[in-house]
């Protein structure tokens, strides 16, 4: 799933990027001056461009998706409806919001002195981005989050 849709999404949707990532897919960011470097790099890594830039413009080989709302759930439901894509719980919190690469599983031990007392305590498993170190646990943002996607769709997804 993650890697079947590979985007570009324009400076302007940095936080539409994180929460793509967070889903699952694989997400770089592109600035859209010089037109030509963004075509090139959506060319050069076969990935859409998702942008709200008109200046932006599709070509045969360049697909291009224009978001028609400023709202981030509005934009994921538009992404669901026109490139298809969805929350797997499989895929879903795979990546580094911030860095766009695959995290690991990390020994709990191994983090205990990078995050809070309580939150190793009460934690059964960890993940880290193997770039920049960040950890990650399924605490109170991760239930947000999953409870975000369920608005996403019409029906909720309900696999969790």
């Amino acid at each position: 799933m993650g890697d079947s849709h590979r985007l570009l999404v324009t400076e302007e949707s940095g936080r539409l990027a994180r929460w793509l990532r967070l889903m699952g897919y694989d997400v770089a960011m592109g600035a859209p001056r010089p037109l030509a470097a963004l075509y090139r790099q959506a060319y050069n890594e076969s990935r859409t461009i998702i942008t709200r830039n008109r200046r932006v413009q599709p070509g045969r080989l360049i697909r291009v998706v224009h978001l028609s709302s400023a709202q981030l759930a509005e934009q994921l439901r538009q992404l669901m409806r026109e490139l298809g894509l969805r929350v797997e719980p499989g895929q879903a919190f795979s990546r580094c919001d911030i860095c766009n690469v695959a995290v690991e599983p990390v020994e709990k031990a191994a983090v205990k002195d990078r995050v809070p007392p309580y939150v190793f305590e009460t934690q059964p498993a960890f993940h880290r981005c193997p770039v920049c170190q960040r950890v990650y646990w399924a605490a109170t943002h991760y239930d947000r989050a999953r409870r975000f996607f369920d608005t996403l769709s019409p029906r909720g997804s309900g696999a969790w």
